[in-house]
């Protein structure tokens, strides 16, 4: 596939950071794409470089050297405020760890995208509620994390993900810290929104949670092998 025909297109991709006096060369050199409407897990253990590829595919962290296309367009071309806008609008993130805004509830947290992004309040409010209940935290709009299950956790931050309508979503371990129940649930939940169009890139080290996927890319090393 060309890189226009692509969400992300990449090519020899390397990423090293300074450590001792020396460089740690962390990816070695990726080639990989995925299509539109894919359903994609990197699959790799700890210390592969699945957490560095996905920061620098969600414009978090940037490549050391090889090309990187989102959208058919180069990376280099956006400046920083360019790639705050994509990653605000084109770009929804579920992460292992939540990171919920303890002191909000659920609504609120799902809030917070849109108001960046200039939405009026009303919208906000509105989108909020309509997302979460898409996600079954109807009654659990005016909950604070804490007094939501982890799984109940997780599908407040797939909604806070969703909420912007991106055209991509990144997964980071999103069932790393949940039990097998609730951890299916959310697997559920992203199948779903991949058949309804959505480009899903699941990061995990289960190989039963790849599974779900439509394609695995192992990572070992730095390296797809």
């Amino acid at each position: 596939m060309e890189a226009r025909e692509n969400v992300i297109t990449m090519k020899d991709l390397r990423k090293s950071y300074p450590m001792g006096g020396q460089e740690l060369e962390v990816l070695k050199g990726i080639d990989f794409h995925v299509a539109r409407g894919e359903f994609v897990a990197i699959l790799g253990p700890s210390g592969s470089g699945k957490s560095t590829l996905m920061n620098i595919i969600g414009l978090i962290d940037t490549k050391t050297s090889g090309e990187y296309y989102l959208d058919g367009i180069s990376v280099e071309k956006f400046s920083e405020d360019e790639m705050a806008r994509l990653r605000n609008q084109k770009i929804g993130f579920v992460f292992q760890k939540f990171n919920l805004l303890g002191r909000f509830t659920s609504r609120h947290n799902v809030e917070i995208p849109l108001i960046l992004r200039g939405e009026t309040k009303e919208e906000a409010r509105r989108r909020s509620a309509e997302i979460l209940e898409a996600v079954g935290l109807k009654d659990r709009m005016h909950h604070k994390p804490i007094e939501l299950s982890g799984g109940q956790q997780q599908r407040v931050a797939i909604a806070r993900a969703l909420v912007g309508r991106p055209q991509l979503i990144l997964a980071d371990e999103p069932t790393g810290n949940l039990d097998t129940s609730s951890g299916e649930e959310i697997m559920d939940i992203l199948t779903a929104l991949n058949q309804e169009g959505n480009t899903i890139l699941l990061i995990t080290h289960e190989p039963e949670i790849a599974r779900r996927a439509h394609r695995i890319v192992q990572l070992r090393d730095g390296l797809v092998v």
